[in-house]
C-alpha cells in the first residue's frame, strides 16, 4: 500500500486503502494489523486509522486479534453462501429488468467489457480481471434501472470482490465466467427476460459452489500438511 495524500476525509481514505489491500489479496486472511503499523506505512496519524479499523470491523473485514490488533478476516463459507443466495436473487432480477429496459448502446458496452475480461484472462491479470468482472455485474445493474439495486449492491460490493480473488485466481473457472456473461448480456440485449434471468441465477450459484470447492480444497491440503508436519 502507497502513502496517502490528503485531498479528501483521512479516515476514509485509510479505509479504502485497507480494502483495496484486503480484496487484492496484498493484505491476506489472518494477516495482523496495527494502528502504529498502518500509521506509518500510509504515512498518517494513528487517529484516523484507528477510526477506520473501528469501520472495517462493522463491515466484517477485520476482527480482534488480542492485544495485538486486529487481524484481516477470513471469507466465512456461510457468509459467502449467503451473500450468492442473496446475489442470485438480485442478479436474477436484474437481468430480467434489464432485458425489459436496456439502451441501444447495452451491446457495445457489454461487448467491451466482455474483450476486456478476455484479454485480463490471456494476461493473467487477476486484478484487471476482477475489475471487468465487477463491470459487467455494475452494467447489468445500471441497465436493470432500479436504484434500490444499485444501492444495496453497492454495499456488499468489496465482499463480492475478495470471493472473486479466490474463484478468478484459480484459471479453470475463467473461461466459463465470461462464457456465463456473454449469455447473460446475449439475452438481455435480445430482450429475453426469461433467458436471461436463467442464466443470471446459475453464473450466481456457480460461483457460490465454485468458491465453496475453493475453500474445501484448502481445508483438505491444511490438513494433510499439519499431518505431514
Amino acid at each position: 500500500m502507497d502513502a496517502i495524500g490528503h485531498q479528501k476525509a483521512l479516515p476514509d481514505l485509510v479505509h479504502e486503502r485497507i480494502v483495496e489491500g484486503i480484496c487484492n489479496g496484498s493484505l491476506a486472511p489472518g494477516e495482523r494489523l496495527t494502528q502504529d503499523g498502518l500509521a506509518r506505512q500510509l504515512d498518517v496519524s494513528r487517529l484516523p486509522v484507528g477510526q477506520a479499523l473501528k469501520r472495517l470491523e462493522a463491515e466484517g473485514f477485520v476482527q480482534p486479534a488480542g492485544r495485538r490488533g486486529v487481524q484481516v478476516a477470513p471469507l466465512e463459507e456461510r457468509f459467502v453462501r449467503e451473500l450468492y443466495e442473496f446475489r442470485a436473487g438480485i442478479d436474477q432480477v436484474s437481468a430480467g429488468l434489464a432485458a425489459r429496459r436496456a439502451g441501444p448502446d447495452l451491446r457495445s458496452r457489454g461487448d467491451a467489457i466482455l474483450e476486456r475480461g478476455r484479454r485480463a484472462s490471456r494476461d493473467d491479470d487477476i486484478p484487471e480481471l476482477i475489475a471487468a468482472d465487477m463491470a459487467f455485474h455494475q452494467l447489468i445493474y445500471e441497465a436493470a434501472g432500479n436504484a434500490m439495486i444499485l444501492e444495496t449492491m453497492a454495499s456488499h460490493w468489496n465482499h463480492t470482490r475478495r470471493v472473486m480473488q479466490t474463484i478468478l485466481s484459480d484459471d479453470r473457472h475463467q473461461e466459463q465466467v465470461w462464457h456465463d456473461h456473454a449469455a447473460i448480456l446475449d439475452a438481455v440485449c435480445a430482450g429475453d427476460a426469461a433467458a436471461a434471468e436463467r442464466a443470471a441465477r446459475a453464473h450466481a450459484e456457480r460461483a457460490s459452489d465454485w468458491f465453496e470447492n475453493e475453500m474445501a480444497r484448502a481445508d483438505s491440503e491444511a490438513r494433510v500438511g499439519t499431518a505431514q508436519g
